[in-house]
């Protein structure tokens, strides 16, 4: 891409620096646009948040971005400190243009199809606001500041916790990990791991639970479960939450005229409610995109643009449930962008 001004529009503005905002970032810079990434927490905010000591199910190739190659083997599985480790080095090394602490609160668009998007900084100038413009916008923002809350009751108890930080003060307690997805299983194994006491109670039936999870994850998982390492049962939902047990019921029962058909109970210490986020979507709200029943914006499956033109969705937004998927369609989406730039700059000249 050519040079431009500095005071033109960017090209490009990247909401959210995790694996899907830096893929994206990379792929920009190695085409020449003007871009900038703005995140509202740090660097792969959304990988600190998950569990330390953990070990991803991923293969160290599936996270690299940029043409980085990750520092270890490409079939080895590497910890959330390799990862964060990694994703450090490639922003430093590529010297990436990112505005971290700083949150994106609006967007508007113009009679000339360009964006401004206006930012509030979270820490050092607190408070004050960025307005910036450009052309083509690309929301790679997770959903993990927001996880949803176990509506059952007791499920406000100081027990219930919605995130799993670090797996070693759960050490010889009897632990219920409730959820459907690779976090729950990978929480799951993790807490056992570390010398729990681990259920892992999947909401899904065994055929369905697995299809939504990693095959590695389904097999260690069932590894773990065959060497009573650990807990594993399907189909079921927490129904009530007391301080030493957790109540539960077959999906089978869920409505069963009898009150008791289907209950059982466990022993318990701890309940990890890791039963998914709800997303951010005020930015959408904002340009009148349309959102699905899930909650998520709609958007071109081919092409990852939303109703609005120029407006882009990557990462979690995207339904993409993991890292391969989150930057390859990140970087898919970036080619897009370059190819109507040019062409746009074409019918310019």
């Amino acid at each position: 891409m050519s040079k431009t001004p500095e005071n033109s529009p960017l090209d490009l503005l990247i909401v959210g620096a995790g694996p899907a905002g830096l893929a994206a970032g990379c792929a920009a810079q190695d085409a020449g646009l003007r871009f900038l990434i703005v995140e509202r927490a740090g660097l792969v905010q959304s990988l600190v948040e998950h569990p330390q000591q953990i070990r991803y199910f991923s293969p160290a190739d599936e996270l690299a971005i940029g043409g980085v190659p990750f520092p270890m083997a490409g079939g080895h599985k590497p910890t959330r400190e390799d990862a964060l480790a990694y994703y450090r080095a490639v922003a430093a090394s590529r010297r990436l243009p990112l505005a971290t602490w700083e949150e994106v609160t609006d967007v508007r668009r113009d009679a000339d199809g360009l964006f401004h998007v206006r930012s509030v900084r979270r820490v050092a100038q607190e408070g004050e606001t960025a307005e910036r413009t450009t052309r083509f916008l690309l929301v790679c923002s997770g959903t993990f500041p927001n996880p949803r809350r176990l509506d059952v009751p007791g499920g406000d108890l100081p027990k219930v916790l919605l995130k799993l930080d670090d797996p070693t003060p759960f050490f010889g307690r009897d632990v219920l990990v409730y959820g459907g997805g690779n976090s729950a299983a990978t929480a799951g194994m993790t807490l056992a791991e570390a010398g729990a006491n681990v259920t892992v109670a999947m909401r899904r039936a065994p055929s369905d639970f697995q299809s939504h999870l990693r095959p590695f994850i389904v097999r260690d998982l069932k590894i773990m479960a065959e060497e009573k390492r650990l807990r594993l049962i399907s189909d079921v939902r927490v129904s009530r939450v007391e301080p030493s047990c957790v109540e539960l019921v077959h999906a089978e029962y869920g409505k069963d005229p009898e009150p008791e058909a289907g209950l059982f109970y466990l022993p318990n210490d701890f309940v990890f409610a890791l039963i998914g986020q709800t997303a951010d979507v005020r930015l959408f709200a904002h340009l009148g995109v349309p959102l699905a029943h899930d909650g998520l914006p709609e958007y071109d499956e081919k092409t990852a643009e939303t109703a609005v033109p120029g407006l882009y969705v990557a990462g979690s937004l995207s339904r993409a449930n993991i890292i391969l998927e989150s930057r390859r369609r990140a970087v898919e989406i970036v080619a897009e962008i370059v190819e109507r730039l040019r062409q746009s700059r074409d019918v310019v000249k």
